[in-house]
């Protein structure tokens, strides 16, 4: 049975890695931390350990991204959408089997993964079964590949098998009592009629006084809000492009087509914009004419000097990145110090001047219009290693240049004065909006109690009201804010609820009828909500297991 499952899949794996090439044909790696470069300190790379994998290393995450991409072809028929769903898979995997090896779940044998091999997607047929016919298509449409790796396809049925049997073993019997599925259904059962009356927080718009005591007694009560996080101070050195355009010298012609066709769209969009075809005159006492002669195509001779243009910034822009990265090798090489006298040399020599960069947050690095990733690439600098890799930046490429750090401070209340006051009116604001809550709910008891209508009573405050008349707990309205059921739920006939904030919305609920069915234990509708409660129990006990592990296995630090 084994070599049956050997010659027809192993054999003929080439289908499987085609279409991993075709279809997802995407790089989902983990987002890479410090990794080393050519002229970055080696001591800045920090592994990711997570159950013997590192998470930072391309090369041991490589052979992982191909199982958990073909796991997903064959468990699903589509491929990975997203990195997220990637790094999600991945992690799962790899704790998974983690799991496995901890409790002991064998790899199966050729009957089991030839039984196991009938549940994938990839061989179903159109009715969801497993088809004869499309896995013999699936196996005809493929041809050996001398280059592929021919054991994936096996180890990664054999990874699912144990990775199912792991699933299946957290996932248990799941426990739900009849009280519970008799509790859901009647729920569901249930049948409403209610009011809601809105007020709208954009619109409550009370006077609010600012006196200074007031105001600092918030900031005082709030201050750690205001803390200024760890700053960077640094500078940044610009290779521009335009200083490299002397030494492109003469390109060469075979340089420039092969420039023009890899761009033909660009440079023929170009040309037609600056060159529009000119307009066509009408003869109105003609009967007939002529066809316009259709436009000749654009050459490269009609483009000539784009493309010359074009092919000579992109050198001066290499040109620029070579530099760049010359210089910083040439800090990492020579052990250059910060403002040494070797350093102050090196920049003479080459014509350098820093430009100093406002002290900045991570925040305000992520935001940055000049290299969001030089930025952030400061976070990772130190004394020692004081000068940042090549970065592209608008016009040429620059190093930045670490030059020390400002510890977390919380400023004076007269440097976010303003601010302080933004945040303590919208405090009062909401304090105010709940008291106009209470004194709306205070309003609206006291006509209930005479018998007002809700509505009647509700819009003679000016508040906006919506009915809904008898619905089933499992048929709510679209457009009945989730929140007013459970408050439904809670409340007696004839009964308002405080105001309730939900999604934006503020709104009272008043309920007018409420039918709870009778419903037997023995009922149908219980079994099958039994059964339905228990698998969902099951599954978030599997989740929540495997959930642990995962949190288990990251280092303490990335949990943290």
């Amino acid at each position: 049975m084994i070599s049956w499952i050997q010659q027809r899949l192993i054999r003929h794996g080439r289908w499987i890695f085609l279409v991993l090439l075709a279809i997802i044909i995407v790089a989902f790696v983990f987002t890479i931390g410090n990794t080393p470069g050519c002229t970055s300190n080696t001591s800045n790379y920090e592994p990711n350990e997570f159950y013997g994998y590192d998470l930072n290393s391309s090369v041991e995450i490589g052979p992982i991204s191909q199982r958990v991409a073909l796991s997903a072809l064959l468990n699903t028929g589509r491929p990975i959408q997203n990195q997220q769903q990637f790094e999600n898979l991945a992690m799962g995997r790899i704790a998974a089997l983690n799991l496995a090896d901890a409790i002991g779940i064998p790899r199966p044998d050729a009957d089991a993964i030839a039984i196991y091999l009938r549940s994938k997607a990839a061989f179903r047929g159109p009715d969801g079964k497993f088809s004869a016919d499309a896995y013999s298509n699936f196996i005809d449409s493929i041809e050996s590949d001398p280059q592929t790796d021919q054991a994936l396809v096996v180890a990664v049925l054999e990874e699912d098998y144990r990775l199912e049997q792991v699933t299946t073993a957290l996932r248990g019997p799941g426990y739900v009592l009849p009280a519970e599925a008799l509790a859901q259904i009647k729920r569901d059962q249930t049948t409403y009629s209610l009011s809601t009356a809105n007020v709208f927080y954009a619109a409550f718009d009370p006077e609010i006084e600012t006196p200074e005591s007031a105001l600092i007694d918030f900031y005082e009560a709030n201050k750690l809000q205001y803390e200024i996080p760890e700053r960077i101070e640094a500078s940044y050195i610009v290779f521009p492009s335009e200083n490299y355009t002397d030494l492109v010298g003469e390109i060469e012609e075979t340089e420039l087509r092969q420039h023009f066709i890899s761009n033909r769209a660009q440079f023929v969009a170009e040309y037609e914009a600056a060159n529009p075809p000119a307009a066509e005159e009408a003869t109105e006492t003609e009967e007939t004419s002529e066809a316009p002669e259709a436009q000749a195509p654009v050459s490269f001779e009609d483009v000539r000097e784009s493309v010359t243009s074009s092919l000579s910034s992109e050198k001066a822009l290499r040109l620029s990145n070579e530099a760049a990265q010359a210089f910083a090798y040439s800090l990492y090489r020579d052990e250059v110090a910060r403002d040494s006298a070797a350093f102050n040399a090196l920049m003479s020599s080459a014509g350098l001047s820093p430009s100093k960069i406002e002290p900045f947050t991570a925040a305000d690095a992520a935001q940055s219009s000049l290299s969001p990733e030089m930025f952030a690439a400061a976070f990772d600098l130190s004394g020692s290693r004081y000068y940042s890799d090549a970065y592209a930046i608008e016009g040429g490429y620059a190093v930045l240049i670490y030059e020390g750090r400002i510890a977390p401070e919380i400023p004076p209340v007269e440097a976010v004065e303003e601010t302080v006051k933004i945040a303590y009116l919208a405090s009062e604001k909401r304090r105010l909006f709940n008291e106009e809550g209470l004194r709306l709910k205070a309003e609206l008891d006291a006509k209930l109690a005479e018998e007002i209508a809700f509505t009647e009573a509700a819009e003679a405050l000016e508040l906006s009201t919506k009915t809904f008349e008898a619905f089933k707990g499992s048929e709510a309205p679209q457009d009945l804010n989730r929140s007013v059921l459970t408050q439904a739920a809670q409340l007696e006939v004839g009964e308002l609820s405080p105001m309730i904030q939900s999604a934006g919305e503020a709104f009272f609920v008043y309920l007018s009828e409420k039918s709870v069915p009778e419903i037997s234990e023995d009922d149908e509708d219980v079994t099958k909500t039994m059964s339905f409660l228990k698998n969902y129990s099951a599954i978030l006990s599997q989740s929540s297991t495997l959930n642990e592990w995962i949190t288990l296995g990251v280092p303490e630090q990335e949990a943290n």
